[in-house]
């Protein structure tokens, strides 16, 4: 597998990635993500993808709060089911163990009909270190290809000082299961 990382990306640089690609997102504070988020969000949504945001960290209204600062109508795209924001994510990861699968399952069934051309989902992984869970997270990620093969960009994020609890073993292990890391600075737009 080859191997890609990008440090201090441009926010641009996001918005070029590709379908099937697993992105492995670490990022210094809440408003580096946000500007990341919202940015990446605002793009996707105007080029017709469906955008799942799963949070942790922030509340769904904190979240659309924060889309609608960057000009985006929160209130169209989740009528049109263009946008979901996902506050508990806890059954997500921890309900029958499928849940996700099930999910991303359901909605690349529908993307077709609903007349999107892909899915981006945001997964904040910080829901594993608050149940203390770090074997879950690692089993989780390694159950989850590099490349996905349906129209599917998916970003696993993690605040650093939750990547850094990792040990080596486990930070390799999440190394092998992402296509692309990328290390957002504190200004993200720089």
């Amino acid at each position: 597998m080859v191997y890609t990382q990008m440090h201090f990306p441009p926010i641009r640089q996001l918005n070029q990635l590709q379908y099937g690609d697993h992105i492995l997102l670490i990022y210094p504070n809440l408003d580096s993500i946000r500007e990341i988020y919202s940015h990446y969000c605002r793009t996707a949504l105007e080029n017709d993808e469906l955008v799942l945001l799963l949070t942790y960290y922030e509340t769904a209204d904190s979240v659309r709060q924060t889309l609608k600062e960057t000009g985006i109508d929160v209130e169209k795209y989740e009528m049109e089911r263009s946008l979901m924001i996902i506050e508990d994510i806890t059954r997500i990861y921890f309900g029958s163990g499928d849940d996700f699968f099930f999910v991303l399952n359901l909605l690349s069934d529908r993307i077709e009909k609903w007349g999107k051309n892909g899915i981006s989902v945001f997964a904040d992984m910080g829901v594993f270190y608050h149940f203390n869970n770090k074997g879950a997270l690692v089993r989780f990620e390694n159950s989850l290809p590099a490349k996905f093969e349906i129209k599917l960009k998916r970003f696993c994020s993690y605040h650093i000082n939750d990547y850094d609890k990792l040990e080596e073993r486990e930070w390799h292990d999440l190394l092998e299961h992402h296509y692309l890391r990328v290390i957002v600075p504190s200004d993200p737009g720089k």
